[in-house]
């Protein structure tokens, strides 16, 4: 995208990304959510929602005609084939959506944090790759304080992604986030704060 520089902020669930996003757009990168938009693109009434309606059936329907997400997910978190064919329907929106968001913001980088990115349509707008990694543990730990979920549901999520290794040996740039809430977060700062001078030398240099 002329004038614009854009790159992936990726990686599995409960590995920080967001918190990584967060310091990220305090250097002043622009992030747009795939999850918002993944939110986005399957409100009421959408296109989108009707596609995902006819591939998983009614259940996954509120009363309301929302889309019922925890059914959802219990459905293809579960079932690889299923999750495969989840992201076959809702990636072509999801793309379309951040190309409109990336391309009206305005800072002139712009970064995309989601799960779900290497091998999707969304890569075709991004010039790099930055992996975001952490232990095992402390992944499981996330996801049961960010979601209310028990543990054994935390490790189904995991396991419904693709291993760490997926991510790493597609990635340009790799940041560690062991780092629990309300701790030093200095160390994970640096680490950002590296990449952001070598991606923004990058943008510079395509731009001048």
């Amino acid at each position: 995208m002329k004038g614009k520089y854009i790159f992936a902020i990726t990686g599995g669930s409960g590995a920080g990304k967001s918190t990584v996003s967060d310091i990220f757009r305090r250097l002043g990168v622009y992030v747009a959510d795939a999850d918002k938009a993944a939110r986005a693109v399957t409100e009421k009434g959408s296109r989108c929602l009707a596609e995902l309606k006819e591939s998983f059936g009614d259940g996954i329907i509120r009363c309301d005609g929302t889309l019922d997400r925890a059914a959802l997910a219990g459905i293809v978190f579960s079932d690889a084939e299923k999750l495969k064919r989840l992201n076959e329907i809702t990636h072509k929106y999801i793309f379309e959506y951040l190309k409109k968001e990336t391309e009206e913001a305005p800072e002139s980088i712009c970064a995309i944090d989601g799960a779900v990115i290497i091998g999707s349509p969304v890569m075709k707008l991004c010039r790099c790759v930055v992996t975001v990694t952490a232990d095992r543990e402390v992944r499981i730990r996330r996801i049961m304080k960010r979601d209310g979920l028990t543990r054994e549901l935390a490790e189904k999520r995991i396991g419904a992604q693709e291993d760490e290794n997926f991510y790493i040996d597609r990635s340009d740039h790799i940041i560690e986030n062991n780092s629990d809430d309300g701790g030093d977060d200095r160390g994970l700062e640096v680490q950002i704060e590296f990449i952001y001078n070598k991606i923004k030398a990058a943008a510079e240099a395509e731009s001048a």
